[in-house]
């Protein structure tokens, strides 16, 4: 199970960055020099090997950083900052409540507050933004990494279950959904897929872990 958290908490780390911030120029140069990782699509459920496709095509039509990295940072920013009204936004509150700054945000902050965590004074936005959540579920592998113990690691587990079942299950899916099917995402239709398919595929094996004996 350690193995297993190492890997998830990896993946955790790649999807939130995805939405945490404007794509570094960084990510540019990867896609460019054809460096962006991509796992065997075979061993994949069918959102992330569709996700991992559009990916993998994205980078064939990638040749310089600079023009990439301008067409990135458009993206994300007509998509997750505006100006005027986000054609997806990124918070639970506006999936679950209708409103930013809903219960779902005050229910999300609960959960963060029990786990000793808090957002950063330099990260603007609220603590129900889909890249927050996903640094949780982030921090909550570390958490079972560094347990000690079996019991200690199953606690961890059957706290990252409660979360996902009460929150990003919730509402990311729909939200990965959207963001697919927006007319203003390239990129970002295919980090829609992966993500989607990867939290079903890790609430699975949440799933399958405690239900193990």
């Amino acid at each position: 199970m350690g193995e297993l958290l190492k890997v998830r908490k990896g993946f955790y780390a790649f999807l939130y960055r995805m939405y945490l911030e404007e794509p570094p120029r960084e990510l540019a140069e990867d896609l460019v020099n054809k460096k962006f990782p991509v796992p065997d699509l075979e061993s994949l459920n069918e959102d992330m090997a569709e996700g991992f496709k559009m990916l993998k095509k994205f980078m064939k039509t990638s040749k310089d950083v600079d023009e990439v990295h301008e067409k990135l940072t458009d993206e994300y920013t007509r998509l997750f900052l505006g100006p005027g009204r986000l054609p997806v936004p990124p918070y639970e509150s506006m999936y679950m409540d209708g409103t930013m700054m809903g219960k779902s945000l005050l229910e999300v902050k609960k959960v963060y507050r029990k786990a000793g965590v808090g957002k950063s004074g330099d990260y603007a936005e609220p603590e129900d933004h889909i890249a927050f959540e996903l640094k949780f579920m982030h921090w909550l592998c570390e958490e079972g990494i560094n347990a000690g113990d079996d019991e200690r690691v199953k606690e961890s587990i059957a706290l990252q279950k409660d979360f996902m079942n009460e929150h990003l299950m919730r509402w990311a899916p729909k939200f990965c959904d959207d963001l697919y099917e927006s007319k203003q995402a390239d990129f970002y239709k295919g980090i829609a897929k992966v993500t989607k398919g990867f939290l079903l595929l890790d609430s699975e094996l949440i799933d399958e872990f405690l239900e193990s004996p």
